[in-house]
C-alpha cells in the first residue's frame, strides 16, 4: 500500500576527477513539431498530492563512452555501466537533436547533455523536452545540467514547473532572501550594499570535506548534515531545483544519496523494524538547532512558529510514480522518532522548538547515516557556475558542504518543486 505525501499537522503543535558511468546514451528527437514553451506551473494547494507520471520502460544501450572533461563529480558505485534508458523524444529542432544521459553512480544520478549543440534556458523551457528529463529525473534521482550561465530567475521558475508544481512559499522568515517577482530563494552570503544579507546563510559553514573526499555522515561530529528538503510541510515538495549563479573555487559542495538502494540494500528485520515508524518534523526546531551554530541563520517568530506547527511523516516512503519505498524524514526539522500515533506533549515541543535540542531517539536515524551515505550510494557534485540540479526528495538525501566564507562569494537560486 501506497504511503499519501500529505502529512497532518500534530495536535501540538569525492569530488576528483570523478569517473561519470561510461554508459552514455542519446536520446534521439523524432516526429514532434516545433515546442513552444509552456506557461509555468503554480502552486494550487486543493491539488491531489500524489505525482502519477509513469516513465516509460526502455532498454539499456552499451557503456563505452569517455567522460566528458570538466565534469567534477565523482561516481562512487563500482562496476558496470549506468542504468539510464533511451527515448525518442521532441526537442527544439533548430537547436538540439539529441541528448546524452551518463548516470553518475550506477542507476543514481544522471548528468544531461545536447549532442549537437549545448542545452539552453530556452530550450530547456519546452515542454516536450521538460517531459522527458522529468522521465530520466524520476528514474535517477538527480539530475544534472551543466552550462546555463544565461538562466535568468524567470526560466529556473519555468524549467521547475516540468516536474512539479512551482511552489510559491519560500519559507518562514525568508522573505528577504526572495528574488524580486519570483518565489526564488537566494542561498548563500551575499550581502547588499548596506551590507545586509539578502541570502539564506548555508547550514554547513565550517563543514568543509575531509581531505579523503568523502562525504559519508561522521557520526562523532553529526556531519555532514544529510537530509531531506521540507519535511516540516503539510505538503512535503517533490523535489528542489538548485541553480549556480555563483562558486567559490574550492569547497562548497553538494552530495547527494540514493535512498531507495539504500532501503533495499537493508535487512528485511531492519525494514520491518522501521516501516513501524514515524519522525515528528516541526521548522521551528531546525531553525532553532541550525541557528545554535550559524548565527545568521534566521529563526521564526512567536506567529510563525504558530502558523507552522509540527508534522509527522513516515521513515519509509513509497514513491508515487515508482512505487520504489525509500528511507524518509531525515531532516534537521526533525526532533524526534516513535511509533505511528505516540503522542508528544506540547511541554516536550516547546523545549525542541526553542531550544533546538532533539530526543534521544532520532539516533534511530542517525545510526543508519554512515551506511546509507557510504560510497555505494552517494555521489558529490562541484559546482561550477551555470550548473542546475535538481533532485527527487522522496528518493534521495542530500547535505551541503563549507567553503571560505571570509574568501569567497557563493550565490545559489533554490526553487521547490510541489508534487501535481
Amino acid at each position: 500500500r501506497r504511503r499519501s505525501l500529505r502529512f497532518p499537522a500534530m495536535a501540538q503543535g569525492h569530488c576528483f576527477a570523478p569517473n561519470l558511468s561510461s554508459a552514455t546514451h542519446l536520446l534521439r528527437a523524432a516526429a514532434f513539431p516545433r515546442c513552444v514553451p509552456g506557461p509555468v506551473r503554480r502552486e494550487q494547494p486543493s491539488r491531489a498530492v500524489a505525482t502519477h507520471f509513469a516513465p516509460s520502460s526502455t532498454p539499456s544501450l552499451p557503456s563505452h563512452a569517455p567522460s566528458p572533461p570538466g565534469v567534477t563529480c565523482r561516481r562512487f558505485r563500482g562496476g558496470g555501466g549506468g542504468g539510464s534508458s533511451a527515448r525518442t523524444f521532441g526537442v527544439l529542432s533548430s537547436e538540439v537533436e539529441a541528448l546524452r544521459v551518463q548516470t553518475l553512480n550506477g542507476t543514481f544520478g544522471a548528468l544531461v547533455e545536447g549532442v549537437h549543440a549545448p542545452l539552453t534556458p530556452a530550450a530547456l523551457r519546452c515542454a516536450a523536452l521538460g517531459a522527458e528529463l522529468r522521465a530520466i529525473w524520476v528514474r535517477s534521482g538527480v539530475l544534472v545540467i551543466r552550462g546555463l550561465q544565461s538562466m535568468t530567475p524567470e526560466d529556473l521558475a519555468a524549467i521547475s514547473g516540468h516536474f512539479g508544481i512551482l511552489s510559491q512559499d519560500v519559507g518562514a522568515g525568508r522573505e528577504h532572501c526572495t528574488l524580486p517577482g519570483v518565489p526564488i530563494l537566494r542561498i548563500g552570503n551575499v550581502r547588499d550594499q548596506s551590507g545586509r544579507m539578502i541570502s539564506q546563510p548555508a547550514a554547513a559553514r565550517g563543514n568543509l570535506l575531509p581531505a579523503s573526499g568523502s562525504c559519508q555522515y561522521r557520526p562523532e561530529e553529526h556531519l555532514p548534515v544529510w537530509h531531506t528538503d521540507g519535511t516540516f510541510m503539510a505538503v512535503p515538495p517533490a523535489g528542489s531545483a538548485l541553480f549556480c549563479r555563483r562558486a567559490p573555487p574550492e569547497g562548497a559542495e553538494t552530495c547527494f544519496a540514493d535512498m531507495a538502494a539504500a532501503w533495499e540494500a537493508l535487512a528485511p528485520e531492519e525494514q520491518a523494524s522501521l516501516e513501524e515508524l514515524e519522525c515528528v518534523c516541526s521548522l521551528a526546531h531546525h531553525d532553532a538547532k541550525i541557528s545554535l551554530r550559524v548565527p545568521d541563520y534566521p529563526r521564526l517568530t512567536p506567529e510563525e512558529r504558530a502558523a507552522n506547527p509540527p508534522r509527522r511523516v513516515p521513515v519509509a516512503l513509497d514513491h508515487p510514480s515508482t512505487g520504489r519505498r525509500a528511507l524518509y524524514g531525515a531532516n534537521s526539522s526533525t526532533c524526534r522518532v516513535l511509533r505511528r500515533g505516540e503522542a508528544v506533549s506540547a511541554e516536550d515541543m516547546d523545549r525542541y522548538d526553542l531550544e533546538g535540542v532533539e530526543h534521544e531517539s532520532v539516533s534511530i536515524l542517525r545510526a543508519l547515516l554512515p551506511r546509507v551515505t557510504s560510497r555505494e550510494f552517494s555521489v558529490v557534485w562541484q559546482w561550477q557556475e551555470g550548473d542546475l540540479v535538481i533532485w527527487d526528495n522522496r528518493s534521495t538525501l542530500h547535505c551541503a558542504t563549507g567553503y571560505d566564507q571570509d574568501r569567497y562569494v557563493r550565490e545559489m537560486w533554490r526553487t521547490t518543486i510541489m508534487p501535481d
